[in-house]
This record gives structure tokens, C-alpha cells and sequence, in this order.
């Protein structure tokens, strides 16, 4: 099973990006999410990584490493969902 390890995440005033160990890159547009389409662009600098995913505990907002590279068309989704992760 190919695995992807996240080392570099970063927002700007329209997206979510997430980059791999191996140069891969992906991202989420704010628009797709209302909770951060509203957000001010603080709120959305305020994240946290986990292992899985980003987490904005002041707007109460999860997403996941393997759905962001699934959408970008760089990976399969898995039953076990930690394949692609942060490794930091």
C-alpha cells in the first residue's frame, strides 16, 4: 500500500495546502467549506495537525491528508484512512 507522509502544510486567502515528503502537493478551496468560506483569514492560520488530518479548533472544521490528495486525484481512498499522514 502506498503511503504519503505529510510534511508541510500552509493557507493562503483562498485554500488549504498540504505537501508530501516526496514533493506531492493538494489542497482544499475555501469555498467548498462553509465553516472556513466565513472564516477570517486569522481564524483559518489558527490549525492544528494531528496525524490524519487539520483541525481548526476555533471554527470547529476537520479535514482529512487522504480526502485533500484523494480529491487531487493523487490517491485512492483507504478502509484504514492513515496512509497519507503527518509524520512531524
Amino acid at each position: 500500500m502506498k503511503r504519503m507522509q505529510i510534511d508541510r502544510v500552509w493557507v493562503d486567502d483562498h485554500a488549504v495546502y498540504a505537501a508530501t515528503t516526496d514533493g506531492q502537493q493538494a489542497s482544499y478551496e475555501f469555498d467548498n467549506w462553509p465553516r472556513l468560506r466565513e472564516a477570517s483569514q486569522g481564524q483559518r492560520a489558527q490549525f492544528e495537525l494531528s496525524y490524519s488530518g487539520i483541525h481548526w479548533p476555533l471554527l470547529d472544521e476537520d479535514l482529512s491528508f487522504e480526502g485533500m490528495f484523494h480529491n487531487a486525484g493523487l490517491y485512492d481512498i483507504t478502509v484504514k484512512e492513515d496512509s497519507v499522514f503527518y509524520g512531524g
